[in-house]
């Protein structure tokens, strides 16, 4: 019985200390405090026409990876080359080989996620390469116009010239919003992405090429958001203070490595076994990706069941986008 009243005090705690933490952040926000940026620009294509592409995403349930994917068949049924990958195991020195390049990432915490946002802060001069970026969103999203727009700024101010942005939406991947109780929140979008979300992908890679061929860069600003204030760090912070357990269990766990390579930030060892949470982004790909279920994490109490755990209950298969020539 005590253990049970610990327990549930805990919980308690965890959610004062949630409420608090957005009332302190609401208290801070003032008028103005989100400054708008503009993307444009400020060179030239250093090549009349394009003949090697690079599409690189970072994808934990396979969304941003589909589309990128897609912007790749497209260029390469147009004549291009196009090499495909993971944000995480390219080779940034190699990015000023390419004549265009274009970024994807889901929107986490109304922005975009923190490795990739390291990711971009690393890479070489690309002075005169086309540049894309887009980003997959779960449900209505919140953040991810501004998103795409900071993904695309920061390609521009290594040299990159700006040809193409978009957002595209899809079922959210965000376990505790279905583990909490809100299965419904999340099924209201079981089918998406659709062909005319495909469609609007197609668009997107037809459109880069057309501005490719005229030498036009595109000029985008970011919106003014009240879930900018919240975006980030100060979001993700607010989530962790509802996590109780985030452990593995080894009776589960049959180290195949799975959580590790897909963890963004190496915060996983299997040796131990042991998980940084300090270090951990809560990017909930660890859980998501598990084939054993051995990631056991919970919040306000409850556990949190995986992505792949919500579409086998309701025998949800993805759409896959129809063949180009289809």
């Amino acid at each position: 019985m005590d253990a049970k009243i610990n327990r549930e005090a805990h919980i308690f705690c965890r959610r004062g200390f949630l409420m608090s933490s957005l009332a302190l952040a609401l208290s801070l926000a003032a008028p103005g405090s989100v400054s708008a940026s503009v993307v444009k620009a400020k060179g030239a294509l250093k090549n009349k026409k394009p003949q090697k592409g690079c599409v690189l995403s970072y994808s934990q349930t396979g969304y941003t990876e589909r589309y990128g994917k897609l912007i790749a068949r497209c260029w390469e049924k147009q004549g291009l080359t196009v090499m495909t990958g993971n944000l995480k195991q390219a080779d940034r020195s190699a990015l000023a080989n390419y004549d265009l390049i274009a970024i994807g990432a889901p929107v986490h915490y109304f922005d975009v996620p923190k490795n990739v946002q390291d990711w971009l802060t690393e890479i070489p001069s690309i002075n005169g390469i086309g540049v894309v970026s887009y980003v997959s969103f779960g449900g209505n999203g919140n953040g991810q116009h501004n998103a795409a727009v900071n993904i695309l700024e920061a390609l521009t101010n290594r040299g990159g010239i700006p040809l193409g942005m978009d957002t595209f939406g899809n079922m959210s991947a965000y376990p505790p919003t279905w583990s909490m109780g809100n299965e419904a929140q999340t099924l209201k979008f079981r089918d998406k992405p659709d062909q005319a979300t495909y469609a609007r992908v197609r668009a997107l890679a037809s459109d880069v090429l057309g501005r490719y061929a005229s030498g036009q860069g595109i000029t985008v600003q970011s919106e003014p958001s009240f879930s900018g204030l919240f975006k980030g760090g100060i979001s993700r912070w607010v989530a962790k203070a509802t996590i109780g357990r985030h452990e593995m269990d080894t009776k589960l766990c049959i180290r195949c490595g799975t959580c590790v390579n897909r963890c963004p930030v190496g915060a996983i060892d299997l040796a131990i076994p042991r998980i940084d949470t300090k270090r951990c982004i809560l990017c909930f790909g660890c859980l998501n990706n598990c084939p054993t279920g051995a990631h056991v994490m919970t919040t306000f109490g409850k556990k949190i069941y995986s992505f792949a755990e919500l579409l086998k209950r309701h025998k949800i298969a993805i759409q896959e986008p129809r063949p180009i020539d289809g």
